[in-house]
């Protein structure tokens, strides 16, 4: 039997918009901003590297650890009381239930945020099991976050479907040896979901029938 792993931001919840008005919060302070074109190349990454590249480009003024503490306060802020689930991503969920399709998060956002989002979304019940960026070493596009998930899942990369909006994320499923699943968002508008088995405009048209089709035969890397 399949199992699904689904990426949460973008995916689960509609979070990257939050994500990015949580960014400007912050750059504003120091008389920055960014534009959405170039707060894509951070989609899917973790936090270290958002925020390291940022303070590179845009040469800010404080240590990581200065804005990672910014951040997380504003973003668990935006989690609860702005969450919303896209579109499709309950009903998908209770028919995945319905059917007896163990499923899971592997998300490159941090636990407290995982925590936050699922419970303003009141679908945590329906994960066996969760995985956060900071409970990884290597973040997407590197396969370990979805290789941790099959683990915990107790299940092969081959019988696990991911389900992703972002090129890293992509990557990051299909390198570990899994089938994915893409959704355009708007946040990934104009960006290449090359590598994904379908690709879908929301989670409405999930079809449960890609459970069981073969894996392709990629396979995995490294």
């Amino acid at each position: 039997m399949t199992a699904v792993i689904f990426d949460m931001d973008g995916v689960l919840v509609d979070g990257e918009p939050l994500h990015f008005a949580a960014v400007n919060e912050i750059l504003a302070a120091e008389g920055a901003s960014l534009d959405v074109d170039s707060y894509r190349r951070y989609l899917g990454t973790t936090l270290q590297h958002t925020w390291d590249d940022l303070r590179n480009r845009l040469n800010l003024r404080h240590e990581f650890a200065h804005y990672a503490q910014l951040y997380d306060a504003a973003v668990m802020e935006q989690y609860r009381n702005r969450a919303r689930p896209t579109a499709g991503a309950l009903a998908l969920l209770e028919r995945l239930r319905l059917a007896g399709i163990p499923c899971a998060v592997a998300s490159s956002s941090n636990r407290r945020w995982v925590d936050a989002a699922l419970d303003a979304l009141a679908m945590r019940h329906y994960f066996t099991v969760t995985v956060a960026g900071d409970e990884v070493a290597q973040s997407k596009p590197h396969p370990e976050i979805y290789r941790a998930a099959a683990d915990q899942l107790g299940e092969t990369p081959r019988d696990c479907l991911v389900v992703e909006d972002a090129p890293a994320g992509i990557e990051s499923g299909r390198r570990a040896g899994m089938r994915v699943i893409a959704v355009r968002t708007e946040m990934t508008e104009g960006m290449s979901l090359e590598g994904a088995t379908h690709t879908i405009d929301s989670l409405d048209q999930f079809d449960l029938a890609w459970l069981d089709e073969p894996q392709p035969a990629h396979g995995n890397e490294n």
